[in-house]
């Protein structure tokens, strides 16, 4: 059956530039060792998303994904205005370099960088000045996209799994516990304590709130950290193991 709008799938994409064919971004490890934009901070594994929802992908790919067949790959071009949009020379800013190295911001031509809320790349540094271009690195550009839907999701529980996953994707779902409320309008988050000091915690706990609040209409989610120092009781398996070897020695 063919997917329609507003469902819960998970896809597998190679992203191209239509003017060379080279590729830009990928969910497929092999794909990006051999195009040699292979990022080892990134885990590569199917994308989730929904159907027509620009939230989670560019305009022009987000409404092709309605209608597709799981496990058919296709291709799809996307124009500049339903991909990142036109360049604007507005968003190419003169900032005092003095203020980027007081945000502990090295100053160098070609660096890519976050300021006040922004991500942008330096293009210019002299004179005390540094110019910045804020445009999506993908704007002005023509795309193409090797589309295949691997999954449809239809269970609730693993909807919101796979949410919370989303928004912290380097982080073993095995090490975060969570409760829903019997009336299904609160939801509990523990995270690892190994998190405490995670670059942009905040931003990733926010954003995930609010998308189990717009998506799975929980009407309040909570963090809760606990920090346990009492002595842990050897795992079953840890006791056998320590057993076995004990044997082995005598």
């Amino acid at each position: 059956m063919p997917i329609a709008e507003n469902d819960w799938i998970k896809i597998d994409y190679i992203g191209r530039l239509k003017e060379n064919a080279k590729v830009f971004d990928t969910t497929l490890e092999d794909i990006a060792r051999s195009e040699a934009i292979f990022d080892e901070k990134r885990k590569y594994e199917p994308m989730l998303c929904r159907a027509g929802d620009e939230k989670f992908l560019i305009p022009g790919l987000a409404k092709k994904l309605v209608g597709l067949e799981i496990n058919k790959t296709q291709t799809f071009e996307i124009p500049t205005k339903e991909a990142y949009g036109e360049r604007e020379s507005g968003k190419i800013e003169m900032v005092p370099t003095k203020k980027l190295c007081n945000a502990k911001i090295d100053p160098r031509v070609g660096a890519l960088i976050q300021f006040q809320g922004k991500y942008g790349k330096i293009i210019f540094v002299g004179g005390g000045r540094t110019r910045v271009d804020f445009n999506h690195p993908l704007a002005g550009k023509d795309l193409s996209f090797d589309v295949t839907v691997v999954e449809q999701i239809n269970d609730a529980s693993q909807i919101q799994k796979e949410i919370i996953s989303r928004r912290f994707s380097s982080v073993n779902m095995e090490d975060i516990k969570v409760e829903t409320s019997n009336d299904l309008e609160i939801i509990t988050i523990t995270l690892p304590n190994y998190l405490i000091f995670m670059e942009g915690l905040a931003i990733s706990k926010y954003t995930l709130a609010s998308d189990l609040r717009d998506y799975l209409e929980f009407k309040e989610v909570r963090f809760l950290d606990i920090f346990d120092y009492r002595e842990k009781e050897p795992k079953e398996e840890e006791l056998k193991e320590d057993n076995s070897k004990s044997k082995e020695s005598k």
